[in-house]
């Protein structure tokens, strides 16, 4: 069947959007509705359904004992310890419901919803590593999140294949590293972005191939560079040392100086390397990716973010990865999974369609807490012919309705809007948040004003910290927002082994500035501002920004 492109408008914001022919191809082979809603809306709605970094104290309501979690104490509904939730004690059937024809499917999926117990933690294969959410094969890891395949990692967020790494985001192979993002096969790297393949360097931007380098950007296989200047290996060891980068106040001044530095630089309009027929940003190896971000190893997928290690054919997915395939408007899906409708932490499953919290199953539909189910409607058990005929019954009703293939509606979300990951995102205030109809959390996280350390006597370098200081004694205070915050142990011998002052921001607003400096996951129509150039792209960077955009073609010509 020929298709053409279609203008719609969004049911939710009001704002025109384009479906194009090869989306409708898509639903087709998915067998959905063509959605109602534009790419950023569908991807608001799926977003306040997960919480990755809020964590909670609160009891176990299977075992009793005091447990972490992603849901507060004050949330009615049945939250289970990791260990419970994943144990024989949870059996999904024993709150199975019968399919009423005469009601919709969403009203009787949310009454299954409210009473199957909900996992306080994501996570599976972890090793000593308590702390941490959406992640798994993990070992000697504290508060991280949406990872997988690390080691000895604290408050990271997005890491893969890592190692030995602290405050850094969206790393794939990279060891002994404080503060990057968007960083590949690196090692004992400080302060940077946007670098692969660097060695033992500190503050690069978009460097390639650079070993020894400090206060970089856009360099290209080199060593013994600052400023983008070379200099012998004596003077740059000891201009280096000249900076006092183990003090806080030397890191505060040389971030001030290097924003300086690349204030003038160009910058390539997009984060993509070895992007073949793609648009989106912070994209590698990746083919007929379409507007997509933050993508590796990756191909044919649209409208998604965190597509990754060999994804294919997923559209407007938030995470998946690790051989997904066919996945359509859901988040966290990955692990050998294919054909997935509407779902959500449906790891090692296949052939599911409207899931939430289902693990290692197949072929089931409107389930919840269901762990190794198979034809399964609503947790209730069937035969595979029974199945398939209810199945085709409860789809035909909800095309008629116009809902299959929309997420669920946001009344069903489990979470406050301020403690999704939404507010990454689309961040709302709370008279915002509730004015749509979203829910909120008023329950404080942290405390404040319980500090026993006062940044003004506190030692300024790592160096000088006294031999006693025992920093599980101690409490700190954010210079930003005020809140209390901990270190631990490990936390405080990796500082010192890379001789890195103590973070005066606490873990939460690090990580928001490192977010914030990645940009919007949104893309511009824009030209090449080289003179000359007539170039046109799509870019992250919007209209109104100060920084100088190169076309591929120019910004290779600037750098090589």
């Amino acid at each position: 069947m020929a298709y053409i492109v279609e203008n719609k408008i969004c049911q939710n914001c009001k704002k025109y959007f384009t479906i194009e022919p090869n989306d409708f191809g898509f639903y087709e082979k998915m067998g959905v509705l063509p959605p109602k809603l534009c790419p950023e809306c569908r991807s608001q709605l799926r977003l306040i359904f997960r919480n990755e970094r809020f964590l909670y104290k609160r009891v176990c309501d299977n075992c009793k004992k005091n447990t972490i979690s992603m849901f507060s104490a004050n949330k009615t509904y049945p939250v289970w310890c990791h260990k419970c939730w994943r144990s024989d004690d949870l059996q999904g059937k024993d709150y199975a419901l019968e399919y009423n024809p005469k009601k919709s499917f969403f009203e009787q999926f949310n009454e299954l919803w409210q009473k199957v117990p909900k996992p306080a933690l994501v996570h599976m294969n972890s090793v000593n590593s308590e702390y941490l959410n959406h992640t798994a094969d993990t070992k000697n890891c504290y508060m991280i999140m949406e990872s997988s395949n690390n080691e000895n990692c604290t408050n990271c967020y997005w890491i893969q294949l890592s190692k030995d790494l602290t405050d850094c985001s969206f790393t794939n192979q990279v060891e002994l590293s404080y503060e990057v993002d968007d960083c590949y096969d690196c090692h004992s790297l400080r302060w940077s972005k946007g670098c692969y393949n660097c060695l033992d360097s500190f503050f690069l931007l978009d460097c390639r191939g650079c070993t020894s380098c400090l206060g970089c950007i856009n360099l290209r296989e080199q060593k013994y560079h600052i400023f983008n200047k070379p200099y012998t290996k004596e003077e740059y060891e000891k201009k280096l040392k000249s900076f006092k980068l183990d003090t806080y106040s030397g890191v505060e001044s040389f971030k001030k100086e290097f924003a300086d530095f690349i204030k003038d630089k160009p910058r390539k309009f997009a984060e993509i390397t070895n992007a073949v027929n793609s648009t989106g940003n912070y994209m590698k190896n990746v083919r007929n990716n379409k507007h997509c971000f933050h993508s590796y190893d990756a191909e044919d997928n649209a409208y998604s973010i965190h597509v990754w290690r060999e994804a294919k054919n997923c559209m407007d997915c938030n995470t998946a990865g690790r051989t997904a395939e066919l996945i359509y408007n859901s988040l966290n899906i990955g692990m050998q999974c294919a054909n997935v409708i509407c779902s959500y932490y449906c790891w090692e499953s296949n052939f599911m369609e409207y899931c939430l919290n289902c693990p290692n199953s197949n072929n089931c539909f409107g389930c919840a807490g269901l762990i190794q189910g198979s034809y399964c409607i609503l947790n209730k058990q069937y035969t595979k012919e029974e199945y398939e005929k209810l199945r085709v019954e409860i789809i035909e009703k909800m095309k008629k309705e116009g809902i299959y293939g929309e997420f669920f509606p946001k009344e069903f979300a489990p979470l406050g809007y301020n403690e999704s990951s939404v507010m990454d995102e689309f961040p709302l205030n709370k008279e915002e948040a509730l004015k749509q109809g979203f829910k909120w959390e008023d329950t404080s996280r942290g405390t404040f004003g319980k500090e026993t350390i006062d940044w003004k006597n506190f030692p300024d370098s790592i160096l000088e910290l006294p031999k006693d200081f025992d920093v599980n004694k101690e409490v700190f205070v954010c210079i930003e927002c005020e809140k209390n915050y901990r270190i631990i142990t490990d936390e405080l011998i990796f500082y010192k082994r890379m001789n890195i002052p103590i973070p005066r921001n606490c873990p939460e607003c690090r990580h928001t500035r490192r977010f914030k400096n990645r940009g919007p996951n949104k893309l511009w129509h824009r030209k090449c501002m080289k003179g000359g150039c007539k170039n046109k792209f799509e870019t992250p960077y919007s209209p109104d920004r100060s920084e100088i955009i190169f076309c591929e073609k120019c910004y290779q010509q600037e750098v090589y």
